[in-house]
């Protein structure tokens, strides 16, 4: 490698030179020798090794490739929801000798008194400057079925307790089915608390009926929650069970100057998918696995485009933080 030279090739075959050499290979100087040997370009090398066949020089990178774009790491802001409804708790029971006629019963978690209302063909609008939405009955003749409550938590609501029911008799199968796309729901279960201010905290359960042995049932769409005029849609996050949320930003550095929280224990199933002993704190988008820690998140987010867990690439990673309590502060302080 020590001499320039260039790559020969005979006219004659495709694969090999007169000497018998094969294309793009170091080739003997005139004189017989077999000291010459020729330099080549990264991309004759490339050439010369994968016409041969080496799969152990797969890893040499085109070079048109472009630089990969690095992920974004994100993080996350606290929003105190006051309302709550249980998604899996959602049932739509037919009540017996009542045809066409439905009960439907949730559970609800309420820190603050709040207020439940029911749309059945409920049509959403959106405005443009807020981004807040505001909900309205698609047919005039009905009404919106709505009961207060003071706060707690797990508290149960049924219609059947307040003399109401859902009556599938007056409408087309097509409004009890919810069109992808579109603004209108058939059925939306707004919880919002009770307050003075013009825009009081509130969240909204989207959902669609659907046919099930000869009855018919219901299924979450999706939650919307709103808090100081901003709208957020709530979404899953998968593996957040049993994970450790990292800590808070402004502790980090004094907590560990001083020593005073010590290390967490990581339970069973909680730990990094790459390294396996730090507890993952990290979800990675567009897809929400929440199999990261920290440090493998930055790992990733710098030398790789793919989720380990479903391969889907990468296009930001979201680190869960917790806000500590008054008491944790106090504790740590003491």
């Amino acid at each position: 490698m020590g001499h320039s030279g260039s790559v020969q090739r005979h006219r004659g075959s495709r694969t090999r030179n007169s000497n018998g050499a094969l294309y793009g290979e170091p080739v003997d100087s005139g004189d017989g020798s077999n000291s010459a040997r020729a330099q080549y370009t990264p991309a004759q090398l490339q050439a010369m090794y994968l016409s041969r066949g080496r799969p152990d020089m797969g890893f040499m990178a085109n070079q048109s490739m472009l630089p990969k774009e690095v992920p974004e790491m994100q993080q996350t802001c606290t929003v105190k929801n006051h309302v709550n409804l249980k998604k899996g708790s959602l049932k739509l029971l037919p009540l017996e000798d009542r045809p066409h006629k439905f009960d439907l019963e949730l559970v609800f978690d309420a820190t603050k008194p709040c207020r439940i209302q029911i749309f059945m063909i409920g049509q959403e609008t959106i405005d443009d400057d807020t981004g807040c939405s505001s909900y309205a009955l698609v047919h005039e003749n009905q009404l919106v079925i709505s009961k207060e409550f003071d706060s707690g938590l797990a508290q149960k609501f049924a219609l059947s307790d307040i003399d109401e029911h859902l009556d599938f008799s007056g409408f087309p199968k097509s409004e009890l089915v919810y069109e992808s796309g579109s603004l209108k729901y058939p059925l939306i279960v707004v919880l919002e608390v009770l307050a003075s201010e013009d825009n009081p905290q509130s969240q909204t359960t989207f959902a669609t009926f659907f046919e099930r042995n000869n009855s018919w049932d219901v299924k979450m769409l999706k939650q919307k929650i709103q808090v100081d005029g901003l709208t957020y849609e709530l979404q899953e996050i998968y593996g957040i069970d049993g994970a450790i949320a990292a800590q808070p930003k402004e502790g980090e550095a004094e907590a560990d100057q001083k020593g005073t929280i010590d290390e967490v224990e990581i339970p069973d199933g909680a730990e990094c998918i790459i390294c396996m002993c730090e507890p993952r704190n990290t979800t990675v988008l567009p897809c929400r696995h929440m199999c990261l820690c920290g440090e493998c998140a930055e790992h990733l987010r710098k030398n790789a485009s793919t989720c380990p867990i479903c391969r889907t690439r990468v296009e930001a990673l979201l680190q869960i933080r917790v806000e500590a309590k008054d008491d944790d502060k106090k504790d740590a302080e003491g």
